[in-house]
């Protein structure tokens, strides 16, 4: 049974074989592979949407950053580690103020965000548009928290949502010309109260493993790194082995 694809790529995509479902759109508007979400199916159903994809014009898949724990199904389709990441996690007891001000965005502030984003982050871990709203979308309750220069323009901005008891510092970043003024932390103390606020007692994020100096940060400001990472898992060029 081959595997029906639902949506116009380069938009976003369903893909169904039988009881099997996943998602799928592009990586982010600079890189040409796909980023695939498994809702529910096995390795065979994994080597089917390969196929889907590349047929699609996809010159690879990209798994979501991964724990141990459920990487088995993917490695057993023969996707194998591209990035890790490293997951802090900061209780929240005492949050020290913001030294700088820090207010609410809104969604007419998210094109200044991706312009920000861009420049703040190389190619490969870039936010397109589609990875911004998902990332606001990701929890049942979202901010946008930003700093603004003299001028008024944005020169930073950070992602914060809340699901049940546990916060998600989802992106943080600052303007290269705009770092090492402490915007960052700012930032980071701002999202930590906001979540506090909206009844969270942790606040997680993950960021690249050779990422020194956000590590660095995280840890100044009472985040703790966790002893499980997550890995992205890729698979390319696009070429399915099907198995039976």
């Amino acid at each position: 049974m081959s595997v029906e694809v639902d949506g116009i790529w380069p938009g976003a995509v369903t893909l169904r074989q039988g009881w099997s479902v996943a998602e799928s759109r592009p990586w982010n508007d600079t890189i040409s592979w796909a980023h695939l979400r498994i809702v529910r199916g096995g390795s065979t159903f994994l080597d089917g949407c390969v196929a889907a994809l590349a047929d699609l014009g996809a010159q690879g898949v990209l798994s979501p950053p991964l724990p141990p724990a459920a990487r088995r199904v993917w490695e057993e389709a023969d996707f194998i580690p591209h990035a890790s990441l490293r997951v802090l996690r900061r209780d929240l007891g005492r949050v020290p103020a913001p030294d700088h001000l820090v207010v609410p965005g809104s969604f007419a502030d998210v094109r200044e965000a991706l312009r920000i984003d861009a420049l703040a982050f190389a190619e490969f871990w870039r936010f397109d548009g589609a990875a911004m709203a998902e990332a606001l979308r990701a929890t049942p309750r979202s901010v946008i928290h930003v700093i603004r220069g003299h001028d008024r323009s944005m020169v930073g901005y950070a992602i914060t949502g809340v699901g049940v008891a546990v916060a998600f510092l989802q992106r943080i970043a600052v303007e290269p010309d705009h770092r090492g003024m402490g915007f960052g932390r700012s930032l980071l103390r701002a999202s930590a109260r906001w979540a506090q606020q909206a009844g969270a007692g942790s606040l997680l994020l993950n960021t690249q493993a050779d990422n020194d100096a956000a590590i660095g940060l995280y840890v100044s400001e009472g985040f703790d790194v966790l002893g499980t990472g997550l890995d992205v898992l890729r698979r390319w060029p696009c070429s399915a082995t099907h198995r039976s």
